[in-house]
């Protein structure tokens, strides 16, 4: 199986579907987030399956439970691989949505989002917790096991410890990954590497790819790098 998936958030359509048929091959997963979706809607979505490719459908719906759950219905007509929900969204919302699944006999991943690998501690101070990240995310992916999600997203910094406690085949998808400490958004990050041995089903990697002068060569050295650790 093929590990890394590549984040699309990019406005210019040409430049999504140049750079999926440079890539070619060698990639087989891509995330689909609200910029791409918003600008070009299901059409994006069309022409990654017309290349063949698997869609990480990344919205994060967070909504009352039967706005998701009809969200779901929808989406599963348009033959995305994975879809992210908010785990934040409760139990009844996420219990309901594995319900609607077994009823269309579906065999698309739900992903329960947790923190987001932009936010630090520091960033949840307004909301007066007083608990770390690590153990937020770990209870919150406790409760995504138990109501019967496919996996979750959740950062390289909380990885190692998840995937003792949480084994294949609950997926656990890394993003915030870079090849070296970066001045962008992401606080919590990891290597591709160090992610594959800690245990990641999948790693989502945008910005370091498509934002790089040549992207092929990202891509090359983020598969040789999980595959030797494999």
């Amino acid at each position: 199986m093929k590990k890394l998936i590549i984040a699309l958030d990019l406005s210019d359509k040409k430049k999504i579907y140049k750079l999926v048929e440079k890539i070619g091959e060698k990639v087989d997963f891509y995330k689909i987030g609200i910029i791409p979706y918003l600008l070009f809607g299901n059409e994006i979505i069309k022409w990654l399956k017309k290349e063949k490719k698997k869609i990480f459908f990344d919205l994060k719906f967070f909504d009352i439970p039967n706005t998701v759950k009809n969200a779901v219905k929808i989406i599963s007509e348009h033959e995305v691989d994975m879809f992210t929900v908010h785990l934040m969204a409760g139990e009844k919302t996420i219990k309901e949505i594995v319900e609607i699944k077994k009823e269309l006999k579906s065999n698309i991943k739900i992903i329960g989002v947790t923190i987001l690998t932009s936010l630090a501690e520091k960033d949840l101070k307004f909301l007066g917790i007083n608990m770390e990240i690590k153990e937020i995310v770990k209870k919150l992916v406790r409760y995504a096991y138990e109501w019967g999600t496919d996996g979750v997203v959740c950062s390289g910094q909380e990885l190692k410890d998840l995937r003792k406690a949480f084994k294949p085949p609950f997926l656990m998808i890394v993003p915030g990954v870079r090849m070296e400490k970066s001045k962008d958004d992401q606080k919590r990050i990891i290597t591709p590497e160090q992610a594959i041995k800690d245990g990641a089903d999948f790693i989502v990697v945008g910005r370091p790819i498509y934002e790089s002068k040549n992207p092929i060569k990202v891509v090359e050295k983020i598969l040789k790098e999980i595959k030797d650790e494999r």
